[in-house]
Parts: C-alpha cells; sequence; structure tokens
C-alpha cells in the first residue's frame, strides 16, 4: 500500500490548492435546481436513507437531465462520455459486431468490470462478445444505448469498488439509471444533426497517373497498386440523423402514475476512410493494370459510423397500495437495425472472384438485427419498524446477423448473394429482496442502520446456428461429372475460400445453450460514531453453479474535520464471475489442410480441445480496492473532491493467443491433440484466468455556481482522471508439461491492449450560463496520449493528446418551446492519419483505414446539429 496511499493523495492535495474558481462533477448534476448540493440525496454506495452526495464514504457522481442533455449527442455512452473524466466509450469501425454494440467503461478497467443498475436493481448484458482487437477486447458489456435517455431522471456513478455490496462485476464501480416518475407533464424534442468535416491527413484522390503509352504506372510501394494523383484533404458531409423523442407522465388513479418514454432514431453512416488504391481488376494478359482502372470507383470501404435504424420505449410505473407499500415497475424494449461494411473484396482475387455476378468486386454488408427488452416489478414499502423492498426483474439481448452483397466461392456463379448468419441470446433473471431498519446503540451518535439481503440469479447464454451455405463447401467436378480428389485420395474443392465473405456466421458446430444460476446473501451497517466520524460495513456472499462460491467484504469512513472539510476512504475485496460468453462461446470455420477438416477460431475453455492445452473451468476474477479521498467547500456554492486509488485484480479473465497459428506450435498442438485421441482440430484460442494486474489513479472534481451575472446564472465545473493500468503478473500456463511460455498465451499486444484500454489522462471543463431566455454552453474535453498496439512493436500507433471543444447556444421561443443550436468537435480535431504517420511508405489500408480505432474520442469530426424541445 506505501506505494499507492501517499503520492497520489499528496498530488492530489496539492493540485486542489491550487484549483481555480472552478468545477465539479458531482455538480455540473445540480444547476438546475434551487436546492445546495448537500440535499441532493442519493441511492448508491450507501442503504443508509437520507445520505447526501457530499455526506457519502466513497465518491458518487450525480448527473441530472439537464447535463446529459448539454450539447448535441441523444445516446447515454456519449453523453456521460462528455461529463465524466473517468468514464470512456469507444468508436471503432471495421471490428465486425463491435459496432453494433459499442463498449464502454469505468476508471481504465474493462466493460464488464462495471455494475449497470436501472432504478436500483441489475440491468442485463448484452449477447455479444467483443472479440476484435479493440479496447475492451473479450469482455461482455451492457448496452446503455438500449434505454433512451429522454427517459432519465439521474445517473449516480459510484467511483468505487462495490460488489461486497452488489455482486459481481462492481469492480470499477457502479452505474444506476433513474428514470423519471413524475405523473404529469412531459415533453417532445425533434433533433437533427450532419457532420461537416474535413478527414485531416487524408488526401483526395483526383486521378492515377499513368505514362507515355498510356500505361497505368505500379505503386512504388507495392506492385498490386496504382499510383494515385492526390490532391487536398477530403471534405465528408454525411452521417445525417434525425431522433424524435417524446415523454409524458399519467396519473393511474389517484395513488399512482405511469411514466412513458418513446424514441425513434435515424442515423446514416459516415466513412472516415480515403480512396483505395489498390488494383481491382486482373493484370491483362501483357503484365499492364486494365484500363478500367482508370474510371472505377474508388471510395468503397466503409471506415466509420454504421446506419442505424431504432426504436426504443421506456414505461416507469408505481402505485401506491397504501401510504406505507408501493407497487413499482419498469419496462424497457430496443428494436435496432445496424448495417455496417466489411473489407472490399477485390476482382483481382481470383480466389473471391465471382464474375458473373461481382464484375467489379464487392464490399459485404453486415446487418445486425438487435432486439433488447427487459421487465422489472416489485413491492416496496415500510412496516413498524422495518423498510422493505422485493423485486424480480429479467431481461433479454439478442442479436442476429445477416451479411449481403457477399458469396460463397466455393459455390461459384452458384452462390448466394445473402446469408442468416445465426443469433447470439444471453437473458438473466433477478430475484432481490432487501430490508433495512434503524437500531439505538448506547455510545452512537445516531441509531445504526442495519440492512441485509439476498438474490437469487439466472444466466442463460444461446448461440444458434445459420445457413449452412455459408461454412460448407462444394467438391469440385471433373468433365466427366466425377468429384475430384487429388494423388492421395482427398477430396479437392471448388475454391480454397471455404465461407460467405465478410460474414459473420456461426456453424451447427459453434451452437451453445447454457445456463447458470446463484444466489447470494448480504449485509450492510452505517454508523455515526460520533457526529463527525462515520463508518460503513458490507459483507456479501455468493455461490454459483458454475465456479462455486466467494466472499467479499468493504469498510469505508469519513471523518468531518468542519463543516467544509472532510477526509474519506475505503477498503473492500471484490469479484467479477465469468460470463458465459466467456465461458462458452465458439465461433469455428472450416479450414482444409491436405484434404482434412480443421476447426480454427474460438472455443469453449472446457472442451476437450481446450482442456488438452490447459484449458478449464473459468474461475472468478478477484480484486482488492483501496481508496483515499477529501472533500472540501472553502466557500459557498463551491465543492472540491479529490479521490486516489489502487485496484488490484487476480486472476483477470483474458482470451489466449491463437495457438497453433505458427510451425512450431501447430507441431505442439497436433501432438497434444494426437495424444488425446482428438480429430479435426486445428488453431484454436480460448478464455484463461490468464493475468494479474494493478490500476491506479485520482479523480478530481470541482463545481462552483456564480448567481447575477449579465442577468443569469454561471455554473463552472470540471473533472479530471489521472489513470494507469499495467500487468502485473502473466499466470496462465497451457497443457499438462506447461508446453507454451505464459509470454506466447498472452503476448505483447494483449497485454498493450488491457493496459492502453483508456487515456492516463482525461478531463471535463464546461461552463454554463443560464439567462431568462438564453442559455449558452461551452465544454472542452481533454484526452491524454493512447498507444494502438500493432503485430509487433514497430506497427505501434500513438494518439497524440487532444482538446475537443463543444458549444451551444439555446434560446426560449416560448415560455414552453426552446431551441438549441450547436457544434460538436467545433475545431474538427483528428488523431493524426496512418498517411502522415507512414509517409513516404504510405500503404494501401493507410489510406483506407487512416484513423486509428484506439482513439479515445473517435474520429467523426465535427458535427453541427438543431434541437426543438416543447415541454408541457
Amino acid at each position: 500500500m506505501k506505494a499507492f496511499a501517499l503520492s497520489p493523495i499528496a498530488a492530489t492535495l496539492i493540485a486542489a490548492s491550487y484549483l481555480p474558481v472552478s468545477y465539479a462533477q458531482e455538480a455540473e448534476q445540480n444547476k438546475a435546481t434551487d436546492e445546495p448540493e448537500t440535499e441532493q440525496i442519493l441511492i448508491l454506495g450507501t442503504r443508509r436513507p437520507g445520505r447526501s452526495v457530499v455526506q457519502s464514504n466513497v465518491p458518487v457522481d450525480l448527473i441530472d437531465e439537464d447535463t446529459l442533455n448539454a450539447g448535441g449527442f441523444n445516446d447515454i455512452s456519449r453523453q456521460l462520455q462528455n461529463v465524466v473524466p473517468s468514464f470512456n466509450f469507444y468508436q471503432p469501425s471495421l471490428v465486425d459486431g463491435t459496432e453494433h454494440i459499442k463498449p464502454a467503461s469505468l476508471r481504465g478497467l474493462a466493460p464488464d468490470q462495471t455494475l449497470v443498475l436501472l432504478n436500483g436493481r441489475r440491468f442485463h448484458t448484452s449477447a455479444l462478445l467483443n472479440l476484435n482487437g479493440t479496447s475492451g477486447r473479450g469482455s461482455v458489456s451492457v448496452d446503455l444505448n438500449a434505454i433512451p435517455s429522454a427517459a432519465i431522471k439521474r445517473i449516480e456513478i459510484l467511483r468505487d469498488g462495490a460488489a461486497a455490496q452488489y455482486g459481481s462485476d462492481a469492480i470499477a464501480g457502479v452505474i444506476n439509471i433513474i428514470t423519471k416518475d413524475a405523473a404529469e407533464g412531459g415533453s417532445v424534442t425533434v433533433s437533427a444533426g450532419s457532420y461537416f468535416t474535413e478527414l485531416d491527413g487524408v488526401p483526395e484522390l483526383t486521378g492515377i497517373l499513368t505514362d507515355e503509352q498510356g500505361n497505368i504506372v505500379p505503386n512504388e510501394n507495392g506492385a498490386n497498386r496504382v499510383t494515385g494523383i492526390y490532391g487536398d484533404d477530403i471534405n465528408r458531409n454525411d452521417g445525417e440523423n434525425i431522433n424524435f423523442t417524446a415523454n409524458t407522465g399519467l396519473a393511474l388513479g389517484d395513488d399512482g402514475y405511469i411514466n412513458i418514454t418513446g424514441e425513434i432514431a435515424n442515423a446514416n453512416r459516415t466513412n472516415r476512410g480515403g480512396y483505395d488504391d489498390g488494383d481491382t481488376y486482373p493484370l491483362t494478359a501483357d503484365g499492364n493494370f486494365d484500363q478500367r482502372e482508370l474510371t472505377v470507383n474508388r471510395d468503397r470501404f466503409n471506415f466509420g459510423s454504421p446506419d442505424t435504424e431504432s426504436y426504443t420505449l421506456l414505461a416507469n410505473a408505481g402505485y401506491y397500495l397504501n401510504s406505507k407499500a408501493e407497487l413499482y415497475s419498469t419496462l424497457t424494449f430496443q428494436d435496432k437495425e445496424s448495417v455496417t461494411g466489411a473489407f472490399f473484396r477485390e476482382a483481382a482475387d481470383e480466389g473471391l472472384f465471382i464474375q458473373d455476378i461481382y464484375p467489379n468486386g464487392f464490399t459485404p454488408q453486415i446487418l445486425a438485427e438487435i432486439q433488447d427488452w427487459s421487465v422489472l416489478a416489485g413491492v416496496k414499502g415500510s412496516s413498524e419498524h422495518w423498510d422493505y423492498n422485493a423485486s424480480v426483474v429479467t431481461g433479454s439481448n439478442e442479436v442476429d446477423y445477416t451479411t449481403y452483397n457477399t458469396a460463397n466461392p466455393t459455390y461459384l456463379s452458384q452462390t448466394p448473394t445473402q446469408f442468416y448468419g445465426g443469433q447470439l441470446a444471453n437473458q438473466q433473471t433477478t430475484f432481490s429482496f432487501d430490508a433495512s431498519r434503524f437500531i439505538d446503540i448506547d455510545g452512537l451518535f445516531s441509531p445504526l442502520s442495519f440492512a441485509l439481503g439476498a438474490e437469487y440469479r439466472i444466466d442463460e447464454f444461446e448461440i444458434s446456428s445459420g445457413d449452412e451455405a455459408a461454412y460448407t463447401n462444394i467438391q469440385a467436378i471433373d468433365e466427366n461429372g466425377n468429384p475430384v480428389v487429388d494423388e492421395t485420395g482427398n477430396p479437392v474443392y471448388q475454391s480454397d475460400r471455404l465461407f460467405a465473405q465478410g460474414a459473420l456466421y456461426f456453424s451447427d458446430a459453434a451452437r451453445v445453450d447454457e445456463d447458470r444460476d446463484s444466489y447470494a446473501f448480504y449485509i450492510d451497517l452505517d454508523a455515526d460514531i460520533t457526529q463527525q466520524w462515520n463508518i460503513t460495513l458490507a459483507g456479501r456472499y455468493e455461490d454459483y453453479s458454475d465456479f462455486g462460491s466467494t466472499s467479499n467484504g468493504k469498510l469505508a469512513t469519513r471523518y468531518m474535520f468542519s463543516d467544509t472539510f472532510s477526509v474519506r476512504g475505503s477498503v473492500s475485496t471484490g469479484f467479477r464471475a465469468p460470463s458465459l460468453q466467456q465461458q462458452f462461446y465458439t465461433s469455428v470455420s472450416t479450414n482444409f489442410i491436405n484434404g482434412v477438416a480443421y476447426e480454427v477460431g474460438t472455443i469453449s475453455s472446457t472442451s476437450t480441445a481446450a482442456q488438452a492445452l490447459g484449458g478449464s473451468q473459468l474461475d472468478a476474477e478477484e480484486s482488492t480496492n483501496v481508496s483515499l479521498g477529501f472533500t472540501w467547500s472553502p466557500i459557498e456554492r463551491l465543492t472540491i473532491t479529490a479521490d486516489a486509488y489502487r485496484i488490484d485484480i487476480d486472476d483477470r479473465v483474458v482470451l489466449s493467443e491463437t495457438l497453433g497459428d505458427s510451425d512450431d506450435e501447430a507441431a505442439i498442438v497436433t501432438q497434444v491433440f494426437n495424444a488425446n485421441n482428438i480429430e479435426g482440430v486445428g488453431a484454436v484460442r480460448f478464455f484463461i484466468n490468464g493475468v494479474n494486474s494493478r490500476t491506479e489513479g485520482v479523480d478530481v472534481v470541482a463545481n462552483y455556481t456564480i448567481d447575477d451575472i449579465a442577468e443569469g446564472s454561471l455554473n463552472l465545473s470540471m473533472g479530471a482522471n489521472y489513470n494507469e493500468t499495467e500487468v502485473s503478473e502473466v499466470i496462465a500456463t497451457a497443457g499438462p508439461a506447461d508446453l507454451f511460455a505464459p509470454e506466447s498465451l498472452f503476448a505483447r499486444r494483449e497485454r498493450s491492449r488491457l493496459e492502453n484500454a483508456a487515456p492516463k489522462t482525461k478531463a471535463n471543463i464546461t461552463a454554463n450560463w443560464q439567462g431568462e431566455k438564453v442559455s449558452l454552453l461551452l465544454r472542452g474535453n481533454y484526452f491524454g496520449e493512447v498507444t494502438q498496439p500493432g503485430s509487433t512493436q514497430t506497427g505501434d500507433v500513438t494518439v497524440d493528446t487532444a482538446f475537443i471543444v463543444d458549444t451551444e447556444v439555446g434560446y426560449f421561443i416560448t415560455e414552453d418551446l426552446q431551441l438549441k443550436l450547436g457544434v460538436n468537435n467545433l475545431f474538427d480535431k483528428y488523431p493524426q492519419s496512418a498517411v502522415i504517420t507512414d509517409a513516404p511508405d504510405v500503404g494501401q489500408f493507410d489510406y483506407v483505414i487512416p484513423y486509428p480505432n484506439f482513439s479515445p474520442y473517435g474520429f467523426q469530426g465535427r458535427y453541427a446539429y438543431g434541437k426543438l424541445t416543447y415541454s408541457f
């Protein structure tokens, strides 16, 4: 602990002493209310009724709906990215399923190490497992954007380990989304916007260089590329979108309410790639480029945000049975279609080329149809001594894949051009019971808050296979109609490309239908030892049907040195149960080697093949969290908080490297499989409890409000986060004789992805002025440096620091009708493009994929929007 406690806290104390009159996270949240911040009552982080934000023993952000809606984004993930410095939202492209449900994370940890609650109850995760080379690889996240932002009353973010209080996943913290519960009134909002941007460092292709004979000149950096003639940077106006939301509150008789929010959203795709200078057609007989290369469409890669269309509903209801009991329920539903492109398939590649269907090559299109729903129902109230809350919530996320504008080359010209790829489905059902009361104990300043509870949860995960034609092969037939075999008698297939191109699909071998259950008990104590000193204790026991049981505890305390200054800290243990996706996800493609079929891909850690290489039932991740900080209000309306933290995680669940994809490893894998009588399995990867890690950081947040300035009020707010994660130990081994060294199971690239999931430094600065009719917003987001790992260290890409500026002006046309106009990324900031980085040896994909997916602020450029809201 020495390495943790002194230096970060000393740094935050010094920094706080020099803070200008500025800002705070636990704060921008409060600008819309006349109540002082000390009256902002929270639910998260304590089960003691009436606890306020500044009285919390751990850092909690309280973000209201006005703060979320300030700016041009309509989705929760990007709204939180703008106002919570320790929150990161990744926006990659050309990464298959991850484009459709993008992951978000807290404090630089994995997306599945943050627990998400809806109205205080666990919200289900998505069915999608992030497998591509992005931040959060190997994790399963909650689709926050399945909840309409217009339905939110406030969001509470607990930035502290809380597994002992709330269960699995709460290692980095907890996000609790509270929805509106008004029985009257509402609003209707129409917003629209588009990107108006210049692709920094990506020049426009204005022509193709030819010699004196009219022949196309090959690119000196690649014989399969033409020599382009380039002009100024590309300008694009795309990503047009329109969003319609409506919210209304209705009375249910005299004793209840129902609050309903609906949203319809449509967004066109964006393209942040340049022009493709690769060859399109086969070379002519004399070895020259085909003259059609001069006129073919070269804007053919889809690198950007997908086309999306979604319909989202949330209904929140309550009914008072009497003065002491309330029935409540929350329903959510979203139906979304999202279309993104795969890599362009060149007509010059004869192994892919289907002459009669795609004479100019083709770009496969991947359609994800996503349905997400949940139903929460419960009863809460009070008896003579106890408050209670009993509920059941069930939620589901289903993703169906269809790939069109594609082909399976083994079918030659008879190939279908559209394939259903199959379905991922995840469902979670949770039964919960909580009870709390106050107990008078001699010697305590106030009664002891005592809470206890129980939980039972069922998790289910299923993979359904797709069209057989997407992953099957056809044996070649000779001129006499006989199947073709090689000289050893093994079949010869019509193509060595044996699956639908660019497709997301699941074969029969990938089918999964698994479930598990768990139960938990917890106890929670909150005591004011004196008027100045508070202590909370929590303990939790959980038992899972797959990996067993775990026990965790937490101690948090706060001491008030004065009415304006308090010191707080906590220490806790935590855990995260491995998801069913990590345990059983199977995505197998078939490769034929010497006529023998081999399965290659991601397999279950408990499969026969994985166990032969050291795979086993995954165990829970275990964490130890320590934090220390202070809250300070040196003058009226100025609040400053600082919290340093260290999070040690043992047995982190990570995806192994692919074993058997090199000659040396292939020989070892074959030897092991032969010894265990395993046939038809080639190179594989699977999840392992592979590494230990340490995350250290500091959060500083502040807020200052000035009344009566220019006939309005001004709120200045700031939040800053410093965060660093490192792999402290690689603990994985493979095989009974440790056939693979730990560094080959979790190599440099995977290590770098884990350590560079988020920028080390991130900050949000906001000035929000509200007059009688006019409002003005100016926000800056600072993102520190990030490194995107390549397959070798020389291929690493550094994303430099950036400062992104947003601005917005609002005007009340009438008392109930407000118009807002604004611009996100006002100065059109981009990460450095690969065209510049790799100059003068610019590769083909430097043009078409110029920006790194690890960019913490994305690579979409300037966005202008308008928003009209009618309130009633």
